[in-house]
């Protein structure tokens, strides 16, 4: 007797009804997760003050991701510059302008955009950087498949757009592959605020302290990471420019955020001061 005979004698109709039904709606369920890349709306926040020579290249980036269904609030922190006509002229439904009549800061910027994001997560972008084109995408498939709050990538950091280093460093990846970023983050920064995806509701919890011109993204993680489940996506997914005129490269800037940092109490269980104190020294 043939295999075929044998199937047919065993199956009835009635069964063979029963399978293709059951076969049919496996096939809706993964075509539901798949497709569910398509579902979720993100959110990408760009704060921006007199950028308007270099905001259409990040802009553009963050527009050309694989990743399309996103809407993108670019927060004009009182820019006095030609930002507002140059955004006008971009003809992208995905756009939302919100010019700010003061100017207070990239965390305050920020945090409008928090508030009035309707998407399910959001990302950070600034003016003057560049997305890689699947950053998002593959972030996103990422913090779905760990099921965790926030995800962080790799990122290339430009200094005056000739030093390159590359974060975290192979030496920090050690502990972050462990799931031991919490203890690492005792020995500096490694999450910049480009390199996050996170859910919503998390970070509307948090914001960003408006009280750091620099060392925001440190503020955040510290309050952050301890609390919740996070993710790393470890690949390349963001080029960071520190230009000439940058706040980043304001000494004082950073000593007032540094001294803020050690002043403040954090859910993370290390002794910064110590850290820190050890790393002027250097």
């Amino acid at each position: 007797m043939t295999y075929k005979k044998i199937l047919f004698k065993y199956l009835d109709v009635k069964n063979l009804k029963i399978i293709f039904l059951v076969l049919i709606l496996i096939y809706l369920k993964i075509g539901f997760k798949y497709n569910k890349i398509l579902l979720d709306k993100i959110s990408v926040i760009i704060p921006t003050y007199n950028r308007g020579h270099l905001i259409l290249n990040s802009i553009g980036s963050v527009l050309n991701q694989t990743y399309k269904n996103i809407e993108v609030l670019l927060i004009d922190d009182g820019s006095s510059d030609d930002t507002e006509n140059i955004i006008n002229n971009l003809e992208d439904k995905r756009i939302r302008y919100i010019k700010l009549n003061k100017n207070k800061g990239a965390s305050n910027a920020r945090n409008i955009g928090i508030k009035l994001a309707s998407g399910k997560y959001i990302s950070f972008q600034d003016s003057d950087d560049f997305y890689h084109y699947d950053k998002i995408e593959k972030q996103y498939k990422n913090l779905i498949k760990k099921k965790s709050d926030f995800d962080f990538c790799k990122v290339n950091f430009y200094l005056n757009e000739t030093y390159k280093v590359i974060f975290p460093l192979k030496s920090q990846e050690y502990n972050i592959m462990r799931n031991k970023i919490s203890s690492e983050l005792c020995n500096g920064n490694f999450i910049t605020t480009q390199s996050i995806l996170v859910k919503t509701n998390v970070i509307r919890k948090y914001l960003f302290d408006p009280n750091f011109q620099r060392l925001q993204d440190y503020d955040l993680v510290l309050r952050m990471v301890p609390n919740m489940k996070v993710s790393y996506t470890s690949k390349i997914l963001v080029d960071l420019y520190r230009k000439k005129d940058s706040i980043g490269n304001s000494p004082k800037k950073y000593n007032e955020s540094l001294n803020l940092i050690l002043n403040k109490k954090y859910d993370i269980k290390c002794n910064l001061e110590s850290f820190y104190k050890q790393f002027n020294k250097n």
